[in-house]
């Protein structure tokens, strides 16, 4: 198959220099629309009254007062004191605006006595306070509790009369409401305080008699004298154990010593002895003697017989009063232990008293803290009370409003420079100029962008027509005309060839871009030549994305005058119709080898007998079986092409089309229908 890429003419496209021409063109509407511009906006500024503008910043001491806070407890966090502070601001802003203020400032400046106010209210469109309500603007400045204060006059003294008295009026306002509270405040805390007195010597009397009839007493470091007593008894308690357990071991010794005839020196107790330690010492010194003299006498002497004798009467001796030490640690260990049992005794009794003790301090408890939140109150009201007495007797400025800028009047109008307003109503002139004369190039340049050989081409369309009229061998007969043919494929330069035709119509005249144009062509051009039904996907797609886009029907006319059309044909109304889109195949073929296998009568009709009112759209559609795809052929009156093709019977047809399907796919092998496609091109692009 043999495709035609014609490239743009130069008569398609413009070069910035041509563009910055064509708009240069237009420098007399320029001109003429900045002109205007400013002569009427020198005009307007002429006949509009001077304003001037005023302004004021308070500082507004937003705070909750100390007399209305009573409870500590609802104190939030930081961010809900924070969020508490910005709706108050708020609140003060909306009081500024009100109805309320503005009659107390009426009292002191008398509206009605001004110039200004009557010439707004003559008209009776407007009453006194909704006009000073129109001129007065309060805003608050960000991240602070400053109120911005300002007002509007034809009069700058007037304007600085107004802001000066609205904040006074304010001020005193604020001053008055916050006396009243206090005094409020203090007759309310007085009263409460003296209950609250009251009160607090009932409990207290309460709390001393419940101590002194359930025997409940404080002793050192608020202590309980009963709980004292056990904490002492437990102490001499361990003692007296530990001293039993001391003497009994001791005891345990000498007694384990005496037993065995051990060495009573090893016992703690027996050494401790000073009879023991003088023993000790004799025993010693008649040891020394024995050994001296055993020296130089036999152990039968009698000096030594006489030594040993009294050395055993000092050893029994040691014996008999580590005996009487035995008898009197048994002793102090059974005295130990009857000590203890006797502490053991007097502690379970006062644990008894101890759990009464306990039973009735829970109600203590309860009457002491009953006792103490009152105390907290009375004391936290007493504070306030003083403050708020304070308040009352001193002649300080309290108020929560204090002025930090007050208002003058202003040397300059308000509002922006006359000199700005016209130099900027210049430049939007002159930018609209710029914009119309850019919007006029663009469409002569998209004019010039249409083909001119559209003009000839509808001339050969005349004339083509007319020749087919006086020539013998133009008929329907299947002969391929050899002029016709040679200028549908061998045309100049920058005419439209058969093929380049087929494919323009299945552009949207409107919105599409010469890069879009030239994509989807070359899709269409690469994708017809494949044989592959899968090869039509892109193509596909393309047409959906473009629908997408904006564009309501696409024209898919084949040129291509071999029998290899039928088979792209059909593959490409396929995959279209599973993209889901309405397609109608027409085959202005006399002779048609598309493959329907219907036996239908309406395979007689066609287009051509639908325009000649002898069917209706509807019985000349065929619905092909096999393929899934809907049909309709040239019909039975191909002889009429010429006369039909030309005809109002012919346009509203192809709108009839152009409302039921979504892509039209018409085909032809004769060349000689080359005026019928070409006609059909121009009806849809226009």
């Amino acid at each position: 198959m043999t495709q035609i890429i014609d490239n743009e003419t130069a008569n398609n496209d413009f070069t910035p220099k041509e563009f910055f021409i064509g708009i240069l063109k237009h420098w007399l509407l320029i001109i003429l629309l900045v002109v205007i511009s400013i002569v009427g906006t020198v005009l307007f500024l002429m006949v509009k009254t001077t304003t001037y503008t005023s302004s004021a910043r308070i500082l507004l001491e937003v705070r909750k007062s100390e007399l209305t806070n009573l409870s500590a407890v609802n104190a939030g966090t930081a961010q809900s004191v924070q969020l508490d502070a910005a709706r108050d601001i708020s609140n003060q802003v909306q009081y500024l605006l009100s109805l309320d203020l503005a009659k107390r400032v009426d009292k002191v400046i008398n509206f009605n006595k001004l110039s200004e106010f009557k010439t707004a209210i003559e008209g009776g469109k407007t009453d006194s306070y909704t006009y000073f309500a129109s001129k007065l603007k309060i805003g608050s400045l960000p991240a602070s509790n400053v109120l911005k204060i300002s007002y509007t006059a034809n009069n700058p003294t007037l304007a600085a009369k107004m802001v000066n008295t609205i904040t006074e009026v304010y001020k005193q306002q604020k001053s008055n409401e916050d006396s009243s509270l206090n005094n409020n405040a203090s007759n309310w805390l007085a009263e409460k305080v003296r209950d609250l007195q009251a009160k607090q010597r009932v409990m207290d009397a309460k709390i001393v008699d419940y101590r002194i009839k359930n025997g409940i007493f404080l002793g050192q470091n608020n202590q309980r004298l009963l709980s004292e007593r056990l904490s002492a008894l437990n102490t001499s308690i361990a003692a007296a154990t530990a001293q039993r357990v001391e003497v009994t071991a001791r005891s345990s010794t000498i007694t384990n010593l005496l037993n065995r005839n051990g060495n009573l020196n090893a016992a703690s107790g027996v050494l401790n002895s000073s009879v023991i330690q003088q023993y000790r010492q004799q025993i010693l010194t008649i040891q020394r003697r024995i050994v001296v003299l055993s020296e130089t006498l036999l152990p039968s002497h009698p000096n030594l017989v006489a030594l040993n004798a009294e050395l055993n009467n000092v050893n029994a001796q040691v014996r008999t009063e580590a005996q009487n030490i035995l008898l009197s640690l048994r002793n102090e260990a059974q005295i130990s232990r009857r000590r203890e049992n006797s502490l053991k005794s007097e502690l379970d009794g006062l644990k008894n008293n101890e759990a009464n003790s306990l039973k009735q301090e829970v109600e203590l408890n309860v009457i002491l803290r009953e006792a103490s939140a009152n105390r907290t109150l009375l004391d936290s009201y007493l504070a306030k009370f003083r403050e708020a007495d304070v308040r009352n007797k001193t002649s300080l400025d309290t108020s929560q409003v204090h002025v930090i800028s007050p208002a003058v009047a202003p040397l300059k109008p308000a509002g922006i420079k006359a000199s700005m307003i016209v130099a900027v109503m210049g430049v939007v002139a002159f930018l609209i100029g710029i914009l119309i004369a850019v919007t006029r190039t663009l469409k002569k340049f998209d004019k010039l962008a249409q083909p001119q050989n559209l003009v000839n081409l509808s001339k050969e369309i005349n004339a083509s027509i007319v020749s087919k009229d006086s020539e013998p061998n133009s008929s329907s007969n299947g002969v391929k005309n050899k002029d016709l043919d040679d200028t549908a494929y061998y045309s100049p330069k920058g005419s439209i060839s058969f093929d380049d035709l087929a494919f323009m119509s299945a552009i949207p005249s409107n919105k599409a871009s010469k890069r879009q144009y030239n994509k989807l062509k070359n899709d269409i051009l690469a994708h017809l030549d494949t044989e592959y039904a899968d090869s039509f996907l892109d193509l596909a797609d393309n047409l959906m994305v473009q629908s997408g886009n904006g564009f309501q029907k696409h024209f898919m006319i084949s040129g291509i005058k071999s029998d290899e059309t039928y088979e792209t044909l059909l593959n490409l109304g396929r995959i279209l119709d599973m993209e889901g889109v309405k397609t109608l195949i027409l085959d202005f073929d006399a002779n048609s080898l598309l493959p329907t296998k219907t036996n239908d009568n309406k395979s007689k009709l066609g287009f051509l007998d639908i325009i000649n009112g002898d069917c209706e759209l509807e019985d000349c559609v065929i619905d092909d079986n096999k393929s899934n795809l809907k049909f309709m052929f040239a019909g039975s009156s191909t002889e009429k092409f010429n006369n039909i093709i030309t005809s109002v019977e012919m346009e509203e047809f192809l709108d009839a089309l152009d409302q039921v399907y979504d892509v039209i796919l018409i085909h032809s092998n004769d060349v000689k229908q080359k005026h019928v496609m070409i006609r059909i091109y121009i009806r849809l692009r226009h």
